[in-house]
């Protein structure tokens, strides 16, 4: 997911992702981690990425993501962009 945010909405959605996401995604079979990027400035620019092991474990935690990305709509008043990416190459990530 990407999308911007001000400090008061990123201050919020950062406790959003401790406190909510951690128990939802951790039991999930075939999830690895979860990274977020934040580049700062005036509206925030932030990537949230999922690590997982697999394509058929991505796509059973859609729900969720759609939830998610609707509640960082919701806060963030802006649309959350969302793609899904093959790992190409990768080091020292795994080894």
């Amino acid at each position: 997911m990407t999308f911007y945010a001000v400090g008061s909405d990123l201050a919020a959605l950062a406790g959003s992702l401790r406190s909510e996401l951690r128990p939802i995604y951790e039991p999930l079979p075939g999830f690895r981690g979860l990274l977020v990027l934040e580049k700062p400035g005036d509206r925030s620019h932030v990537i949230a990425l999922t690590l997982w092991d697999d394509e058929e474990s991505l796509l059973a935690s859609e729900k969720i993501a759609d939830a998610f990305a609707d509640q960082i709509t919701h806060a963030a008043g802006n649309a959350v962009a969302r793609n899904i990416y093959s790992v190409f190459g990768s080091i020292g990530i795994g080894e």
